[in-house]
């Protein structure tokens, strides 16, 4: 059964529209909807923000119900509910751990014609949220997993059958490459862009700068985000006497400038689902080094177009900096010049949308 001709609503649900990698996503779908030729509806669980204001920007329509998002959350089921009778979508996607539990919850309740799950990291779930959740993706159609390792995550876990998972990358609005690195003589810079949370483990930075600089190599680190941890952070890099040398940045708009004046750009995270950021920092022509979670072993190859690490802590992650510090330059900038030409043509957004219509395509013809 193919698509409706007029433009069919599709709602994708998130938890919030503030600032993150979910919410890039939402961002770059928003830029590209004209491509699509369904209508795309956005909506937050939770409240809005930084993203929020983006969509709305760009002529978006966007929803924040600013219901409470700790499961069972009954009250945003209800408010869903509501929404999706209202707005009568051809389909519901949801992005994440709380999205996919009342949007597919909520979808199901009132007959939504296609029901797509997507999981966007491997959370540590015990038995029973292992059992609840199992439940809740009955009710999906599709589940997507971000990566390969994320898809292979959802299997095992027993979550979801195999027939269910499908593997889909997200789309990437690559950012222009950088026409010159940093100059000869410069400080050894590292830059990070994410949420200072602990998922994220960017206190492990200030410690790796601490050993950089013991070891004789003038570096320093540029932190652009924000988060709970901020504060913290900024206490750590008082007391190690690193204030001059670890720039807080806070929440950027477009980080590329920033990122682009780095050396190298370091992904220290303890779980990660795809990796959103560092694909942007491969894009603007700037070497990784990531920790091997999910999806980096996918996106990065080792030693081609940046450093995977087997484990994110100080004395590895001080070591790989120190080898890269070692390359040089020029080095550096021809593995940059790698990184970018491996993702440029990966994770375009019209491809992606392309593939996702077709998803919806496939749900309803074996419906009928």
């Amino acid at each position: 059964m193919p698509l409706p001709s007029s433009a069919p609503t599709v709602v994708h649900l998130v938890t919030s529209l503030d600032f993150g990698g979910v919410e890039s996503h939402m961002q770059t779908l928003a830029t590209h909807a004209a491509n699509s030729s369904m209508q795309l509806v956005f909506c937050a669980i939770g409240g809005g923000g930084a993203v929020e204001r983006k969509l709305s920007g760009v002529g978006a329509e966007v929803i924040c119900l600013r219901q409470p998002t700790r499961l069972p959350a009954f009250s945003a089921i209800a408010a869903l509910s509501r929404l999706f009778w209202r707005l009568r979508p051809l389909a519901v996607h949801t992005h994440g751990a709380e999205a996919n539990f009342c949007g597919l919850i909520a979808a199901w309740l009132t007959r939504v014609p296609v029901r797509i799950g997507e999981e966007i990291g491997m959370p540590g779930h015990g038995r029973k949220a292992r059992a609840v959740f199992r439940a809740v993706y009955l009710l999906s159609h599709r589940v997507i997993g971000i990566s390969q390792a994320v898809s292979d995550w959802l299997v095992a876990s027993a979550e979801v059958p195999r027939r269910k998972v499908r593997r889909m990358y997200n789309p990437v609005e690559l950012p222009g490459l950088r026409q010159q690195p940093p100059p000869e003589g410069a400080r050894f810079r590292i830059g990070f862009v994410g949420r200072l949370e602990v998922v994220k483990n960017p206190v492990v930075l200030i410690e790796v700068v601490d050993r950089l600089r013991q070891a004789g190599v003038d570096a320093d680190l540029w932190l652009i985000g924000d988060g709970s941890q901020r504060q913290h952070l900024e206490m750590l890099a008082r007391e190690a006497g690193l204030e001059n040398a670890v720039v807080f940045h806070g929440y950027q708009d477009d980080p590329a400038p920033l990122v682009r004046q780095c050396h190298v750009y370091v992904q220290p995270s303890l779980s990660e689902g795809f990796g959103l950021a560092f694909v942007e920092a491969m894009g603007c022509g700037v070497p990784v080094i990531v920790s091997a979670t999910g999806g980096a072993a996918e996106i990065v190859e080792n030693g081609v177009s940046g450093w995977i690490v087997p484990v994110a802590d100080g004395p590895a992650l001080t070591a790989s900096l120190l080898a890269a510090h070692g390359l040089g330059r020029r080095e550096l900038a021809r593995i940059g010049k790698q990184a970018r030409a491996s993702v440029e043509t990966r994770f375009q957004p019209g491809e992606y949308l392309s593939r996702l219509h077709g998803l919806y395509q496939q749900v309803l013809a074996r419906a009928h």
